[in-house]
């Protein structure tokens, strides 16, 4: 599922003003009033403390009708005034598991509040996000159940009456035996993993459209509830009467710390625990209702108060353990493949006016509220069924009118295609005249295009013949050529092995003439020198006979 993240929420009142270093600027938004605080005294509504709780389990139906009168004995009583402190003025803050509530900021860019499948795709994801961020240890995230309270009445809000569409009893939604119940069913085999680790059920409350003016949420310190604050309730099915969970209900004492956030805005979330397995927490659950608002408090023509309650199964896996190979993914998430059908009930289809009303007979003695309140929602009824059998007769007529024009329409594209239908006709019929006209000369071409082809397939015959011829031949002649080639460069080296030769002797014979002409001369010089010589050894004889 694909939305994108929000931005990290923070804690409602002076508390979150700790964190702004922290936190964004959008998260870090001033929620604290300027003004006074607006605590408020009221009476809640409490099981009666009744002798037979003692020996008999409280017993109700769900959903509870006014014929199932008889068959539950829990009775209700408004317990003594109690004051609830509004959270905009209180410097303390508050956390899950210390208090078992936190009020934080998270502002949400949803506002397709009656898609339920569009409820499934974007706003659980938001607040599986929420959850990571606000929740520690929060190793995987299932979301099974969900509260859309919206007005029936276009928002509007009569003066006078203390109309209260929502659940205005001081309760715990399940008790540990049903909440250990739920998570065995909605886990599967996956249930004995889960319980070895830190379980956790957590109801993520917000108001949509517009702040809450006249019905707000109170919820009960959790810290200093006492084990026995809390009765153990068997809720069966009104069709079946079969068991189908356990609720707490829970008595008066003094001593309850009751909170609420004035106006709270479509920005805050209240997240409230319902249930925590762990032993370590101060607070293991809180105890929750919603209260009227004092009339005085209520602005002139105020909307009355649109919610939504998200209940998610938060885990902590246990320490030391292999994780699960499978985490459930969001689409899996039993509320989501309930939101993505569209088969959330409304709540006025699980809680009837004449229910609500009969708490007040019965209880506090409101019986021109109730009948005032009973006329104008059967007046609403009626105005409702008039109006939708008015949009429904508006939505025939503008059917018939778009099917008249359909129709038209049809008419004119069927006289069209038959005008087209006609003119290929006339077309096609002229095509074969021409056919048949030119059917001989088509034949005479055809017969002339098979000769033209035998003729030129021969000639491409003889064609790849003659080539072939002539490649022999070239074949040849390279032969040739090469033969001659080798002869003349035979002959050549022939020839001027011969003429090299031929020079040599030459050089040769000149060498030879050179030196006998040298010899010669020699032997002329040699005897020409010997003759010399002679004379001169002659000389000296000469010269010694003259002497003598």
């Amino acid at each position: 599922m694909s939305t994108q993240p929000q931005k990290p929420s923070s804690s409602l009142g002076p508390s979150s003003s700790t964190k702004e270093a922290n936190l964004s600027d959008h998260a870090t938004l001033k929620y604290r009033s300027d003004g006074p605080a607006k605590d408020v005294t009221v009476r809640l509504q409490y099981l009666k403390d009744l002798p037979m709780y003692k020996t008999i389990k409280p017993l109700q139906i769900t959903p509870n009708f006014q014929d199932t009168e008889g068959k539950t004995n829990v009775v209700l009583e408004a317990g003594p005034e109690e004051t609830i402190r509004d959270v905009r003025s209180i410097d303390q803050p508050f956390d899950l598991d210390n208090n078992g509530f936190k009020f934080v900021r998270a502002s949400t860019s949803f506002a397709n509040w009656s898609s339920q499948p569009a409820i499934a795709e974007h706003y659980l994801q938001e607040m599986e996000t929420l959850l990571h961020q606000e929740v520690e240890e929060v190793d995987e995230v299932l979301f099974y159940d969900a509260r859309i309270r919206q007005s029936g009445d276009e928002g509007l809000r009569v003066e006078g009456l203390s109309f209260n569409p929502f659940a205005k009893q001081v309760h715990r939604d399940n008790t540990d035996v049903s909440c250990v119940e739920k998570i065995r069913n909605l886990t599967d085999l996956k249930a004995d993993f889960l319980l070895r680790g830190r379980s956790r059920i957590i109801n993520i409350w917000r108001p949509i459209k517009h702040p809450v003016y006249d019905c707000s949420l109170a919820v009960a310190d959790g810290s200093n509830l006492h084990a026995d604050d809390v009765i153990e309730c068997d809720r069966h099915l009104a069709k079946t009467g079969t068991y189908h969970d356990t609720m707490g209900v829970v008595t008066y004492r003094p001593g309850f710390h009751w909170y609420y956030c004035s106006e709270m805005e479509p920005d805050g979330v209240l997240l409230f625990k319902n249930y925590d397995s762990s032993t370590a927490a101060q607070a293991r659950y809180c105890l929750h209702t919603a209260f009227d608002l004092p009339p005085e408090m209520i602005p002139k023509n105020a909307p009355t108060r649109e919610s939504i309650e998200v209940r998610a199964l938060v885990f902590t896996y246990p320490a030391g353990q292999r994780r699960p190979s499978i985490v459930a993914s969001l689409s899996s998430h039993p509320l989501a493949r309930t939101l993505a059908k569209g088969e959330l009930r409304r709540l006025d289809h699980e809680r009837s006016i004449t229910d609500r009303t009969r708490t007040d007979i019965d209880e506090a003695g409101e019986v021109k509220d109730a009948m005032l309140l009973l006329r104008k929602q059967e007046i609403k009824r009626l105005e409702h069924l008039c109006e939708e059998q008015e949009q429904l007769t508006q939505r025939a007529k503008q059917e018939r009118d778009n099917a008249y024009a359909h129709t038209e329409k049809l008419q004119r594209q069927m006289s069209i295609k038959t005008d087209r239908i006609e003119s290929l006709e006339a077309e096609l019929k002229l095509v074969q005249h021409k056919l048949n006209q030119s059917s001989s000369e088509l034949r005479f071409q055809l017969n002339q295009a098979q000769r033209d082809l035998v003729d030129a397939r021969r000639v491409s015959l003889e064609q790849h013949l003659e080539r072939e011829r002539l490649l022999e031949f070239v074949r040849g002649q390279e032969g040739q050529i090469q033969r001659w080639k080798e002869e003349a460069m035979g002959r050549g080296n022939e020839a001027v092995s011969n003429c090299w030769q031929a020079s040599v002797d030459e050089a040769v014979k000149r060498e030879r003439e050179k030196d006998g002409w040298l010899i010669k001369n020699l032997q002329e010089e040699i005897s020409r020198l010997q003759s010399k010589d002679s004379s001169l050894m002659a000389s000296p004889r000469n010269v010694e006979a003259n002497t003598e």
